[in-house]
């Protein structure tokens, strides 16, 4: 099972990579979906990483971890990362949201626009249409990095210990 885990993590690692380098790519502006047509394949692969999770996971109690339980359950870095990560995925979907305007770009008719649901936001020029595509791949890959690293950070880091374990051990003996 340890290297079914360490399979996984380094999996879930090298989409936390390439999500990284997409997010940085779309901070400095490239419209990467145009230079890399299955940068979508990195939102896909989430599920192929964290749906052996939720499986391997299923059956286990559901307990609510306490920050002492997170604690002893993983490294301080990773739990500083994590965190930082959630944090500033937070803001960036704020930034995205307001540099979108709420709409998503699209090409009709061979005019650049700006839609929201269909309604006509405002037309875009070449390079707003460009940054715009930039913007939405930023919005996501924000989000990618977020469930990438806790998805490594659980198959790589996360040690099993007494603390966490007899939580478990507790919940399932008396079923609260």
């Amino acid at each position: 099972m340890k290297r079914f885990y360490r399979a996984l993590g380094l999996l879930a690692l090298a989409g936390f990579i390439a999500s990284m380098a997409v997010h940085l790519a779309a901070l400095s502006g490239i419209d990467v979906e145009e230079r890399l047509p299955y940068v979508w394949a990195l939102h896909a692969g989430i599920f192929v990483v964290a749906l052996p999770y939720a499986i391997l996971n299923r059956n286990k109690p559901k307990v609510k971890p306490s920050w002492d339980m997170l604690g002893t359950a993983f490294p301080r870095w990773a739990r500083f990362v994590g965190a930082g990560l959630f944090a500033y995925a937070i803001l960036n979907f704020v930034l995205f949201i307001d540099a979108t305007e709420g709409g998503n770009p699209t090409i009709r008719d061979g005019k650049y626009l700006l839609l929201n649901h269909g309604a006509l936001i405002r037309e875009l020029t070449l390079a707003e249409f460009s940054a715009a595509k930039a913007n939405v791949i930023r919005g996501f890959s924000g989000h990618w990095m977020v469930f990438y690293f806790g998805l490594t950070a659980y198959f790589l880091f996360k040690k099993e210990t007494p603390a966490v374990d007899g939580v478990c051990r507790s919940i399932a003996a008396n079923g609260t």
